[in-house]
Order: structure tokens, then sequence, then C-alpha cells
């Protein structure tokens, strides 16, 4: 017990923490706590898009690293001399980099498009930046809608990455229809988890009913 508490009161100065500090505190509050631990840190622009999102954990992973431009595409393995290889393993019309795959590649392009009308947005994919921009500044909300856009970024991005994947290392591929109906279906399933979201999906879900 004696070493226990040695060893929490170092934690304690090693988190820049006074004894003092802590007998003037009227209560004792995890959240003030962590927050002392952690430090102060500027809210990034884009954390609701990924915080408030009903996604699975695998979509939120990948959907942080492709908004921070941290996903290894060909032309950062370039860049770092770990590969030759440029070209977009999608379309094979251009360099795959984060912009290209999310949305100017013609493939990629194709399914966010379908997937932007599936939700009843009238307007074609734009560059990733802009794309994002957007996202921040119409779909961060509590409605319904809002909560769908999320979770079908999430999904596309995931799955899109995926496919990128399978093509460069599994040699396979599926058809632009077949992605779009697995987002959809997936973003149907988990939104069915809020009900909420799950009647909204139903209002447009016309991939799911067989339209």
């Amino acid at each position: 017990m004696v070493q226990k508490i040695i060893k929490a009161k170092r934690h304690i100065e090693e988190a820049g923490i006074s004894m003092d500090e802590i007998n003037e505190w009227n209560y004792f509050s995890i959240k003030k706590w962590y927050n002392r631990i952690r430090g102060q840190y500027q809210n990034v622009t884009w954390r609701r898009l990924t915080c408030n999102n009903l996604g699975a954990p695998k979509w939120m992973f990948i959907l942080n690293l492709a908004i921070q431009n941290r996903l290894l595409t060909r032309s950062r393995l370039h860049a770092w001399g770990i590969t030759d290889e440029k070209s977009c393993p999608i379309c094979n019309e251009a360099e795959e980099s984060i912009e290209h795959l999310m949305f100017k590649c013609r493939t990629t392009g194709e399914i966010w498009s379908k997937i932007l009308r599936w939700q009843g947005i009238s307007r074609a994919p734009m560059e990733w930046q802009r794309e994002i921009q957007w996202a921040e500044n119409n779909a961060t909300g509590s409605n319904a809608a809002a909560q769908v856009y999320r979770l079908a970024l999430a999904c596309a991005v995931y799955h899109i990455w995926n496919e990128r994947n399978n093509r460069i290392f599994q040699d396979h591929q599926k058809t632009v229809e077949m992605i779009v109906r697995q987002i959809v279906i997936e973003v149907a399933i988990r939104g069915s988890m809020n009900r909420k979201i799950g009647k909204k999906i139903e209002e447009i879900d016309t991939y799911c009913k067989g339209g």
C-alpha cells in the first residue's frame, strides 16, 4: 500500500500538480484531474465528424487518418523512397494521393456521388479538403440528416481504402454498385442503433429495399 501511495505521488508530481494544490480542491473531479494531466489543446475543427459518429471503430480509425492526410498512399510512399509506383490502383489514371483517392478518382468519385444522391444531397463530390470543410459547416449537428452523412462519409472512406488495398494485395476488385450497396447496408445497420437515424434511413433507403 505504501509503495502504491509513493508511486501515485510520483505520477502527480510528473503531471505538474502539487500536493498543496490538491489539498486546496473543494472536491475531487475526475474530469478536472484528467484535464490537468492531459494539458490544454486546441480542439480540431473536424472533431465532431468522428467523435459524434455511430460508425464502426475501424471506420473512425481510417477516417481520422484520411482527414489528417496520414493514409499511406502511393504518393507518400514514393516521397519516402519506399516504392517507385505512384499511380492510383483503382483507376490507374493519376498519381494516388489522398486528394485523388477522395474523390477525384473516376471510380471513387462515382461511388461518393451515388452515396450523396442516396442521401438526397444534390451536388457533385468535391476535393477532399473542401468536402471535409463542407461537412464541418453542414453535417456536425444532431439532426438525423447530419448524422447519416457522418456515417456515410466514414463508411465510404473505409470501404474505398479497403477496395484500394484489395486491388493491390489480393488482385481482387468489386464493382461500383457492389461497393455502394455495401456502404448503404452497413450505414443502415449502424444507423438502426439510433431511433432517429434509423427512421431517416428508412425514408431514403432504396438500396436495401431493392430500388
